[in-house]
């Protein structure tokens, strides 16, 4: 195995009590970051508070945890690709814009934008309502440093003609080896090959099997885990690999009682899987 100048993270929402006990967590399990939920809309969302930022920061100081992003989730309930004068355009701006907010007083380096469900870009109307909105969120993003990125299970031509024609130097695709075989049954290393030079320096890995998202450990299901670490130490990866593992819900939670247990079999699999050079 080539050494990776790469970080080892994990979602919070993966963790067991998730909130600011996560970072006691992943620091116990030698971990090096998470990626920060930035809450749901029928909450308000949480991390556009102040107070919760620097209660996060606190802990970041206290367990030596880093930030790797912060994941707009919520844009599986509330349609993110939508156009002005829709009921929602200006939720979804006035919450980009406080993501950007957040990550730029925190030092966190991007914000990712899942494009699932409700969010679906599902038509060429879509798409160019996307275009529109990463735009306006680029703008917002560059002045503060921050990178912004789109995830989502669009073919890789048109996932690198929505990186065209938003044309922004810090925009840019976030990668997940389980969401294209969960969704589509493609091939996960196919994918990474054809997204790789568009990718921002993070991507999530889990594990599957058909018709079951992210129910099996690292390496034990059929989302190419292996092969998609293989093919990243051949590339010279340099970024954050991030744990994205449903342990609370099944199939997963089946496997132990303490399903922090699980959790930290799985951390020590990726470990194993990945032998890195310089870290932090």
């Amino acid at each position: 195995m080539a050494e990776m100048d790469v970080k080892l993270g994990i979602c919070d929402r993966c963790l067991p009590g998730t909130g600011y006990f996560s970072l006691e967590l992943a620091s116990e399990a030698g971990l090096d970051g998470i990626s920060l939920e930035f809450g749901p809309a029928a909450k308000g969302f949480p991390l556009s508070l102040r107070r919760v930022q620097d209660a996060f920061l606190e802990k970041k100081k206290l367990y030596g945890i880093d930030f790797c992003n912060i994941t707009m989730s919520a844009f599986d309930l509330i349609p993110f690709p939508v156009h002005r004068g829709h009921a929602c355009y200006d939720i979804v701006r006035v919450a980009l814009k406080d993501a950007v907010s957040a990550a730029a007083h925190m030092g966190i380096p991007l914000v990712m934008v899942p494009t699932f469900n409700a969010s679906a870009v599902a038509d060429e109307d879509r798409f160019r309502n996307a275009v529109d909105m990463f735009r306006y969120i680029c703008a917002v993003a560059r002045d503060k440093g921050v990178k912004i990125a789109s995830e989502s299970v669009m073919p890789p031509e048109r996932q690198i003609r929505l990186c065209e024609e938003v044309g922004c130097d810090n925009f840019g695709l976030f990668y997940d080896n389980d969401n294209f075989f969960y969704e589509k049954g493609w091939n996960p290393v196919s994918v990474l090959e054809a997204l790789y030079d568009f990718l921002l320096p993070q991507i999530h890995v889990k594990d599957g099997r058909r018709g079951v998202l992210a129910g099996s450990l690292l390496g034990e299901g059929e989302a190419g885990f292996r092969e998609v670490i293989a093919y990243l130490e051949k590339r010279d990866f340099k970024g954050w690999i991030i744990i994205e593992n449903l342990y609370e819900e099944l199939p997963l939670r089946l496997l132990n009682k303490n399903v922090w247990q699980t959790c930290r079999k799985d951390v020590e699999i990726l470990k194993k899987a990945v032998k890195r050079g310089k870290t932090k």
